[in-house]
């Protein structure tokens, strides 16, 4: 997909051309100071209606978005299987309770990060190689698969031991929402992000 910064739509690829739509951004809500420079990074909240049985993860996830309506978050800046699978389970298991605005905030863009073949530099300070506003990378349709693939992974994370797993997942829509982050590569399993979220205060204190 293609973001504009400067209209604040994202534009979708589609059989007749682009259709442009709105996404939201979501507010700085962390209580926690912090350093660094503030990103945004793309994730689709689909909501889905999912049939796993009582004793699932999705019942407690159900109970901790309480009267809001529950989400599977996909994230949509990165293809790597790890940003996916961790990231989308972290943000899925928190249920954000986000305090959105319409459209993309008007950040300019930083110039991407420079390829090197210098072994002493550590790839991982380079940060994530986009400026204030991430790619979208993963499109409307593979969001809806992908959700299914964040859903298992939360089911796994659930389960001690491996098995089979009987559940249905029907996506009813899904929106593009850009999450304000920091780069750093000591949260491992937020993908190398600090959430600037209050449900994820309790991991950096």
């Amino acid at each position: 997909m293609f973001v504009c910064v400067n209209c604040g739509l994202v534009h979708e690829p589609g059989e007749h051309g682009f259709t442009a739509f709105s996404p939201h951004t979501a507010a700085i809500t962390t209580r926690l100071a912090y350093a660094g420079d503030v990103q945004y990074i793309a994730v689709w909240r689909v909501a889905a209606t999912i049939d796993a049985g009582l004793l699932s993860p999705w019942e407690r996830i159900k109970k901790t978005a309480g009267s809001r309506t529950p989400y599977v978050f996909v994230p949509a800046f990165s293809l790597a299987r790890m940003v996916m699978q961790r990231l989308g389970a972290s943000l899925t298991e928190a249920q954000l309770d986000l305090q959105l605005t319409e459209g993309l905030l008007a950040a300019p863009l930083q110039a991407p990060a420079l390829v090197t073949d210098d072994p002493t530099i550590d790839e991982a300070a380079l940060g994530p190689g986009f400026g204030s506003i991430s790619p979208v990378l993963v499109g409307r349709k593979d969001a809806a698969t992908l959700a299914h693939f964040v859903y298992l992974a939360v089911e796994s994370y659930d389960k001690r031991e491996l098995h089979s797993v009987d559940y249905q997942l029907e996506v009813t829509g899904e929106d593009l929402v850009f999450l304000p982050a920091v780069w750093d590569p000591r949260q491992v399993y937020e993908s190398n992000w600090r959430l600037l979220l209050r449900e994820f205060d309790g991991l950096v204190a």
